[in-house]
């Protein structure tokens, strides 16, 4: 028995799994061979970043290859999300991973859910959602696939949860792919999708001047605009600090879009606004709080600059949302943004914490004049070449091709 009280009959988890790099499958001379039923597993019905990755893969996933399903383990607006792409949702009963009889109902719910609607592949998204996916996978016979958006930190669940055998992990950047590979995963890095195409169309869906009306923001101001979910890591405190830094007569406004998630700190918003009106930015900084899909790529296509202030990043979609808009970014130099910006060519990074240098990189972006508009650009082409939804949709689907034709292990 593991910590979790959940019987595994499996000695060595990694043992004999796939090779690491799968390599493209050629179905060309199988014309009619019928979409393939998958399912991804989602432990939340909220959205997030993780949550956010997964719609943009399926918005981009092959149809006539693949016909994606999503088991929700929560209800909550995600379901909606998924249904304006075409997607059939599951959404179990809600539970906590603490209630182990519950988290085992909801395993063999997902796999009478295999059985009745003929899976042939799960999905799990997110490092909970594997106990989830992977020992319904396993009780099914049907392989599994495990999209990891971190490296979680050491504790007697993590142990547990790592010793759940898979087919193949997805990582999301160089420092998780390398955890995982270091414990003997086959793992194949993916970076995180954005959909140009629709994310222009939402920004386009909603004129600046109506932002301004909706959120009352006085007009004319130069907007720098944080976009992530309220949790002290994210780097708000620090983003407000720089702000009061920047002279007023330069015209600049904060935007901060998003709320808490997951009821996650929930107090934090009013620590910020307190910590705003301290700093005398009341009138020069705006919370949002949750927006719409296409006011938050509004927000940020009207932006002057991004700011992504966090500690900690594996990735940081908002970043590469904004490049994808031709909008540049300064952010904190964590894993994630390290690698999606070219310092000095698409955006600035700043040591992380760094208050002083933040807001100097702010000032230097403010006086770029059309230099800024170049590097605009530059980030626009990189995230497009690299970070395109297209991309994502692809790759996943040439590992979903090889976990299903290659035989289960024992």
């Amino acid at each position: 028995m593991n910590p979790l009280g959940i019987r595994l009959d499996v000695v060595d988890p990694v043992a004999n799994l796939p090779s690491r790099d799968p390599a493209p499958v050629n179905d060309s001379q199988s014309p009619s061979i019928q979409p393939v039923p998958i399912a991804w597993i989602s432990c939340v019905g909220e959205r997030g970043g993780a949550e956010s990755l997964m719609i943009e893969c399926l918005r981009e996933l092959d149809r006539k290859q693949f016909t994606p399903h999503v088991i929700q383990l929560r209800p909550g607006p995600l379901e909606a999300l998924l249904k304006e792409i075409g997607v059939r949702v599951h959404v179990l009963e809600e539970h906590r991973m603490r209630q182990v009889h519950r988290v085992m109902s909801a395993i063999l719910e997902i796999r009478r859910l295999v059985r009745a609607e003929g899976l042939r592949l799960l999905h799990s998204n997110g490092f909970r959602a594997h106990v989830y996916g992977g020992l319904a996978a396993r009780l099914s016979r049907v392989p599994e696939a495990w999209t990891t958006h971190t490296v979680e930190r050491p504790s007697w669940s993590t142990r547990a949860i790592v010793k759940i055998p898979t087919g193949h992990v997805l990582t999301n950047c160089p420092r998780t792919d390398a955890a995982f590979r270091g414990m003997g995963f086959p793992t194949t890095m993916i970076w995180p999708g954005v959909n140009t195409r629709h994310l222009e169309a939402l920004a386009a869906s909603i004129p600046r001047a109506e932002l301004e009306r909706r959120h009352r923001i006085p007009g004319g101001r130069r907007w720098l605009t944080v976009g992530a979910r309220l949790q002290r890591y994210k780097g708000h405190p620090e983003f407000l600090e720089a702000l009061a830094r920047i002279p007023p007569e330069s015209g600049v406004h904060g935007v901060i879009l998003g709320g808490s998630l997951f009821h996650q700190e929930s107090g934090l918003r009013r620590e910020l606004e307190a910590q705003a009106s301290a700093l005398g930015l009341t009138d020069r900084v705006t919370f949002t709080g949750y927006v719409s899909d296409d006011e938050f790529a509004a927000f940020l296509a009207s932006s002057e600059l991004v700011i992504h202030p966090a500690h900690d990043e594996d990735f940081g979609l908002t970043v590469a949302e904004a490049q994808a808009l031709g909008i540049p970014v300064i952010a904190f130099a964590a894993v994630g943004p390290a690698a999606i910006i070219e310092a000095g060519r698409t955006g600035w990074l700043v040591p992380v914490g760094d208050v002083p240098a933040l807001a100097q990189a702010i000032n230097a972006a403010l006086l770029a004049g059309p230099g800024l508009a170049t590097l605009g650009q530059a980030a626009r082409q990189r995230a497009m070449s690299l970070f395109d939804s297209r991309i994502h949709a692809e790759r996943t689907a040439t590992v979903y091709q090889n976990l299903l034709n290659e035989p289960l292990t024992p």
